[in-house]
């Protein structure tokens, strides 16, 4: 019972600030896990729990073989800008949620891109079918040098399902999952300090778009089980239309431009080690059409996890063009993870990294 009540004391401590979404100039899953983002997010064979089916890789719904209800998963992280500003004589940095109060710290310190995170994704699955629904956002903002402000946003309330199956004993896995993505998001620049009004949900585009997924797997039954994947996102596009059934923008400029159809690939091998030890080690192009125009290098994500007796996880990385790590604690009823990672925010390959600090913490009814 003391995680169950752990849980419901972090959940309201972090619930006013709510915050957090994929920003990586990358394409790829709408929902990081502290654990993907660990691995570097070569992360596509490794998913096995309801919101890495609904998310990373639909054909992980193969992997449940009995019902499973996840009422709290939630993530919460501080870029390495924001964690910066904390400071004993300058309670500022408590401010972050809301941006009119937030802009004296940020002017204190000129060109810090300060961002917080979190996401909420509840999720209950059975044999070949799961559902859950994801709310997260992102915020994060700078003064500029001209004393101007900018600032990043998005929002997203996006209910999901994912369908699948397993096939010749399991050696085969496909699954398909169906996300309603109601989104809000924008970037904005030159805005004045005293600009009224002035805040994270001003002026952002806003909309909703069906997202059609699909995933594959097939696993070979030879030594350290190779295993190939291939995850096709945003199948024929997502097509975003004004209207949203949760409004999180105030003076909506638009709506969110169309999300293409991207494809995802790894290999991975899973070598035993003794012990109740094994080792995951995957390979993983997270844009094998390079719809989102980056070199190879960028998209070419490596990741490493080891397990112990399947409670204790160090898991390390390459993805984006940036080194990443670890470590997760698990128990029957719930998970524990913490990660340092970094996504690449800019437009072309390492041109402006954001390093976050992450925390995830699962509780797992049955």
């Amino acid at each position: 019972m003391g995680f169950y009540r752990g849980s419901i004391w972090l959940w309201l401590l972090v619930l006013p600030a709510l915050a957090y979404g994929r920003q990586d100039v990358v394409p790829g899953s709408r929902y990081t896990s502290a654990r993907g983002a660990a691995m570097g997010d070569a992360f596509l064979p490794v998913a096995d729990d309801g919101a890495a089916a609904l998310f990373y890789n639909p054909a992980a719904i193969g992997k449940l073989k009995a019902p499973k209800a996840e009422p709290v998963n939630f993530s919460f992280y501080g870029n390495s800008d924001y964690l910066g500003l904390f400071s004993l004589t300058n309670l500022g940095f408590y401010k972050v949620a809301s941006l009119k109060g937030f802009i004296p710290t940020l002017a204190d310190n000129p060109g810090a891109m300060a961002g917080v995170g979190g996401a909420v994704l509840p999720t209950f699955s059975i044999p070949n079918f799961a559902t859950g629904i994801l709310l997260q956002s992102h915020l994060s903002a700078k003064v500029n040098g001209d004393g101007t402000v900018r600032y990043r946003s998005t929002y997203r309330f996006v209910p999901a399902l994912t369908l699948g199956t397993r096939l010749a004993g399991g050696i085969v896995r496909v699954g398909y999952s169906l996300q309603w993505v109601n989104q809000a998001s924008g970037i904005l620049d030159g805005i004045a300090q005293n600009a009224d009004p002035m805040g994270y949900t001003e002026r952002l585009a806003e909309g909703s778009a069906l997202s059609h997924n699909f995933g594959f797997a097939m696993t070979l039954p030879v030594r350290y089980l190779p295993q190939f994947n291939f995850v096709v996102r945003n199948i024929l596009g997502a097509r975003f239309r004004s209207y949203s059934v949760l409004s999180m923008a105030k003076d909506p400029t638009g709506v969110p431009a169309t999300e293409e159809m991207t494809v995802d690939g790894s290999f991975s091998v899973q070598p035993k080690i003794g012990g109740g030890a094994f080792l995951n080690f995957v390979i993983q192009d997270r844009d094998v059409t390079n719809r989102s125009g980056i070199s190879f290098w960028g998209r070419l994500a490596v990741g490493a996890e080891f397990s112990f007796r399947d409670q204790l996880f160090l898991r390390g990385g390459w993805g984006s063009g940036y080194p990443n790590c670890g470590l997760g604690l698990r128990r029957k009823d719930g998970e524990f993870s913490f990660t340092w990672y970094s996504e690449e925010v800019g437009t072309r390959y390492h041109e402006l990294r954001d390093t976050r600090f992450m925390m995830q913490y699962q509780v797992r009814a049955f």
